[in-house]
């Protein structure tokens, strides 16, 4: 791995090598339930077993991979149980977190998210859903750093890992990139319009739809 940037350089070894590992996994290019050996991890990064326990002790923390003894570390399973209740937490957490943050939104805030959504619509236009994926998770979060309540910022941020899990999963319900896409610009129009039911709606909406394709549940 070559790191890029001062910021980077600083992280652990173990860290770095963490990061790779989970967009591989969000990727598809390492698949759930798939098992990781420390030996092959060590000589694929050229380092010693004990930095490739450290990082997957990190994913393990983070919930995106298990260890069992005498078994090995498998990339952890995403069942629909994880996916409802994934569902159900962001719908608790966001709904309350866009409408908090709605009245403390300046112009600048708009702009980022404006750019935020205006990358949307260039990763759409390629179909790169990963982007795509990448940048919901910076709109989300952003709007959730400005709910001004810092025990749900720290919450949703210990989240953010299962939430990206959870969104790899969203491609196949979606008709189009565009209509992910689509869907933020929405989002971010019924945040300019200070209309909290209109809010609350979108988010639900947004939220709760793939519940409706995913799980075959009537919302």
């Amino acid at each position: 791995m070559q790191p890029n940037n001062s910021a980077i350089m600083q992280k652990p070894l173990s860290e770095l090598i963490a990061d790779e590992l989970k967009q591989k996994i969000w990727n598809e290019d390492i698949q759930f339930g798939e098992r990781l050996l420390e030996t092959e991890l060590a000589e694929h990064y050229d380092v010693s077993r004990s930095t490739i326990r450290e990082a997957l002790k990190m994913l393990e923390s983070e919930a995106l991979v298990v260890s069992q003894a005498r078994k090995g570390t498998y990339v952890a399973d995403f069942t629909n149980k994880d996916a409802d209740e994934m569902i159900e937490l962001r719908t608790l957490l966001e709904s309350h977190a866009f409408m908090q943050a709605m009245p403390r939104l300046e112009n600048e805030h708009i702009q980022k998210l404006d750019e935020i959504v205006r990358q949307m619509k260039e990763r759409a236009d390629k179909s790169d859903w990963s982007g795509l994926f990448d940048l919901d998770m910076q709109f989300h979060s952003y709007v959730v750093t400005l709910c001004g309540n810092t025990r749900i910022i720290k919450i949703y941020d210990s989240l953010q890992v299962q939430i990206r899990t959870f969104l790899m999963h969203l491609d196949r319900y979606y008709s189009s990139p565009q209509a992910f896409y689509e869907e933020h610009r929405q989002l971010l129009e019924a945040l300019v319009s200070n209309d909290v039911h209109t809010v609350n709606g979108r988010v639900r909406e947004h939220i709760k739809y793939v519940e409706t394709k995913l799980l075959g549940q009537n919302i």
